[in-house]
């Protein structure tokens, strides 16, 4: 279970239309809007997709704004996902797009 869905920061989007994914890029937006704001590991979206990269990359043209990081810890590298803005909304000054 997500972090971020245990403590209840699930959020709802104006305008916002979940039928028009299936699959597993669904499971993904639905776990990045849930955590909206705040970074989702990697690991995460891997219990739904291995290839959930391709699932990100897929919700980026489709006009999601989604940064990325990867931080090093000990000889590991952690990646993580945060949903900054969805289709339509105006992305933050300072976000990478």
């Amino acid at each position: 279970m997500s972090l971020c869905t245990a403590n209840g920061a699930a959020s709802t989007l104006h305008g916002h239309q979940p039928g028009l994914f299936g699959g597993q890029k669904e499971q993904i937006l639905k776990i990045l809007l849930a955590c909206r704001g705040q970074w989702v590991p990697a690991y995460e979206l891997a219990n739904v997709a291995l290839q959930y990269g391709a699932r990100v990359y897929a919700l980026r043209r489709e006009g999601y704004v989604i940064e990325n990081r990867r931080q090093r810890v000990g000889r590991q590298v952690h990646g993580s996902f945060r949903l900054i803005s969805c289709p339509g909304e105006s992305v933050p000054v300072g976000a990478r797009r």
